[in-house]
């Protein structure tokens, strides 16, 4: 097997390789290359030290922003992002994943993407509508999308994928919001300031990605007469 199916993510539907487009400039262009071996092969560091770590820098980020540090709450915010993606590569590089590792990275993840958005609204003054706006959206897609869209999708012989999301599949890139280009979004918002465009701005994306796999879902089901 090697390193690309390696570290492939077993949730994805496709079976050729894949990245979200911020994904792939952090997994491959430069942890891939230039931090994994060396981690994996040089020391004993494990993966669940790498997600604790992650979120002392998370911890840390919301704390200095919490006190007005708004470009060290963003810098420190996307090192934390930054290790999110290399505690997950580590695990499966060093067939090291376990259920306290995926409870951890979630429980981590959790922290960081909410605490974000709410510890804005208790230092700014911004309206809590888009607060609220980007806390439904944002949750509402990491609902629906790997418990309905994604589980009903994996059961069918057959996917069939449309439009621009097919024109980016097929070279091997997904078109949509992942956790990077999540992270990427906050971080620029602190260090910006501009709160309100970047929380109405994310939660626009992600209620159109929801659409967008919704009606993918529904053609799906329509093609195998389901």
């Amino acid at each position: 097997m090697n390193l690309d199916e390696k570290l492939k993510k077993n949730e994805r539907l496709e079976s050729k390789r894949s990245y979200y487009i911020t994904e792939y400039i952090y997994r491959v262009l430069i942890i891939q290359k230039f931090i994994l071996l060396p981690l994996a092969e040089k020391t004993n560091i494990k993966p669940n030290q790498v997600t604790i770590t992650a979120g002392i820098f998370a911890f840390l980020s919301l704390v200095m922003l919490f006190n007005h540090y708004a470009i060290l709450a963003g810098i420190l915010y996307l090192i934390y992002d930054f290790l999110d993606h290399v505690d997950g590569m580590l695990a499966r590089y060093k067939n090291l994943s376990s259920k306290l590792g995926h409870y951890l990275d979630l429980f981590v993840d959790t922290l960081a993407f909410n605490g974000a958005f709410i510890v804005v609204y208790l230092t700014y003054e911004i309206s809590i509508y888009p607060v609220i706006f980007v806390l439904f959206a944002m949750n509402l897609h990491s609902l629906i999308c790997p418990f309905v869209i994604v589980k009903k999708l994996k059961t069918l012989k057959n996917i069939k994928r449309f439009g621009i999301k097919k024109f980016f599949l097929d070279r091997g890139f997904i078109l949509g919001i992942d956790a990077s280009l999540l992270s990427i979004l906050i971080s620029v918002s602190f260090i910006s300031e501009y709160f309100t465009f970047f929380f109405y701005l994310i939660g626009l994306i992600y209620l159109f990605d929801l659409f967008y796999r919704s009606v993918e879902l529904y053609r799906n089901l329509k093609e195998n007469n389901i």
